[in-house]
Parts: structure tokens; C-alpha cells; sequence
């Protein structure tokens, strides 16, 4: 059977012990400051880049992986005859999937693209499920689609975030309702379905994240959950709070609690916590 390799994005919550096992080629995106290059994703911890978002010169955000770029590593990849499968990012929070697409029709290799239409653990669900399955064999690319919709659609993502910044900057909230909110101090709880950002409630409760997830739990509760993962952007008080909650919980279930991806910090922001979670 003909071999598939995988490439994904930088978005991915993908372990240095997962790319090397799987073989997973991983396009780093750039990081600019003021539209200038200041490094890469895989040269600087999420930590230290949720400290650029107080640099004095300019809030930091997420360049494009170009189109030739994608293009010069899909052939090399398939230059041994292998099919690619290329799966990114959510569309509605990068443009690495559009590139990648245009790059698809340029590439001498055996191609297939997939928008994920989620954020950055989901895309680490979809990618790893495809991995393994290629890793233990007698599996095609035509299998695989369908696998990673039903991925897609038994995942589950919600994010608490206390301020608007990002919100503003990234135009899920517009600047003038951006500017009332912030000065009411308002907080959000959102959720990532249907391949976008929704609104669940936002109020100037300040333990209105506490409340959320109390209320979320219970719900949880009467869920097949397979998988867990807690992401937090600087402060991981809130997320080793939900940690030990779940862990409670659910005791069988893996769950990992990391730092998010600079992608998705420049959405949700700094002191934001996430809860993705995969439905069995």
C-alpha cells in the first residue's frame, strides 16, 4: 500500500516524541511585531511569547506559512512517491489552510488538504487519530476523511477570557462595543462550533469563569469524554483549578493541561483558559 505522511501546522499541540514516532512534518509560522519578523513558533516557548503582548512596541501576531514554502515541502515529501495529507488549522483563525490549498495544485505530489474547523487541540485530535491509523496500516486517504469529520464533529471547545483585547484586535467583537465592554470589565464565555467563535454569555460577574465551568461540569458529567486538554494563556492558576476538577471527574480519562499555542493566544488573549475535550 502506497505510504501517506502527514504535515500539519505549528497550531498543533503535537509532543517532539509524537513527530518523531509518526513521522509528522510540522510548518512553524512566523511571529511578526509591528508586520517584521521577530522568530518563529518553534523557536520560542508559549510562554515567553505571552509575554509579548506587553511589548512596548507593538502586540505580536501570527504570520502566514507561505504558499511556496508548503509547496517545496509537499514535494520533497512525495518525491518518493508517497500522498500527503496536509491538515491545518481552522480557516476561520488562519489563512494556512487557503495557502495550503493553493499549494496543493502547484505540488508535483499526491495531494490532500484538510481545514480541521477547529482550534489547536482539536487539530492535535484529528492529526494524531490519522498517525496512528497510518502507523498500524491498511488504511487509504478515502478511509481517513471520514474518520477525521467524525473526529471533528465529537470535539467540543470552550474558552473563558477576561478581557477583550484580542477579542477587538482579531474583529470578533467590533472596536466600539470593544471599548464599552472594557471599561464595564466585562468577561466572556465562548465556544468554538461550527468552525467559529460563539458567544455563550458575557458579564461583569467576576466569578463568572468559576460559575461557567461548575455549570459545564454537570453537563460533562453525562458525557462519553475520551480525551481532555486544559489550555491557559500566562496565568495557570484557573487551569490547574479545572485540572484537578476534571481529574476528579473523570479519572480514567487522559488529560493534559498545557500552556496554548501562539495562534490561539492571539485570538482569546492573555488569562484566558480553554477546555477541549473529545466525545467517545
Amino acid at each position: 500500500m502506497q505510504s501517506i505522511k502527514i504535515v500539519t501546522d505549528s497550531a498543533a499541540h503535537l509532543s517532539p516524541g509524537d513527530v518523531a514516532r509518526y513521522n509528522i512534518t510540522v510548518m512553524n509560522s512566523p511571529i511578526l511585531v509591528n508586520d517584521k519578523v521577530f522568530g518563529y513558533i518553534n523557536q520560542i516557548s508559549e510562554q515567553k511569547f505571552h509575554q509579548l503582548f506587553d511589548h512596548p512596541s507593538g502586540r505580536p501576531r501570527i504570520g502566514e506559512i507561505s504558499v511556496a514554502a508548503l509547496v517545496d515541502t509537499y514535494n520533497q515529501l512525495g518525491a518518493d512517491g508517497s500522498k500527503i495529507l496536509s491538515v491545518h488549522l481552522s480557516n476561520k483563525i488562519t489563512h494556512t489552510y487557503q495557502n495550503a490549498r493553493q499549494a496543493a495544485k502547484r505540488s508535483t505530489s499526491d495531494m490532500t488538504v484538510i481545514n480541521s474547523q477547529v482550534t489547536a487541540a482539536g487539530l492535535t485530535y484529528q492529526v494524531l487519530t490519522a498517525a496512528k491509523q497510518i502507523n498500524r496500516g491498511n488504511v487509504t486517504i478515502e478511509t481517513l476523511i471520514p474518520t477525521l469529520a467524525q473526529i471533528r464533529d465529537r470535539t467540543q471547545i470552550y474558552f473563558s477570557t477576561p478581557n477583550n483585547a484580542q477579542l477587538v484586535n482579531q474583529r470578533i467583537i467590533g472596536r466600539f462595543r470593544g471599548q464599552i465592554e472594557k471599561r464595564l470589565n466585562i468577561s466572556y464565555i465562548i465556544q468554538f462550533i461550527n468552525n467559529d467563535f460563539s458567544f455563550i454569555t458575557r458579564s461583569r460577574k467576576e466569578d463568572l469563569a468559576t460559575t461557567f465551568w461548575d455549570r459545564q461540569l454537570a453537563t460533562m458529567h453525562d458525557q462519553s469524554i475520551v480525551q481532555l486538554s486544559i489550555l491557559h494563556t500566562g496565568d495557570p492558576e484557573r487551569a490547574d483549578y479545572l485540572y484537578e476538577m476534571l481529574r476528579t471527574e473523570f479519572p480514567f480519562v487522559p488529560i493534559e493541561k498545557v500552556a496554548t499555542n501562539p495562534e490561539m493566544a492571539c485570538f482569546i488573549g492573555s488569562d484566558a483558559t480553554g477546555v477541549t475535550y473529545l466525545l467517545g
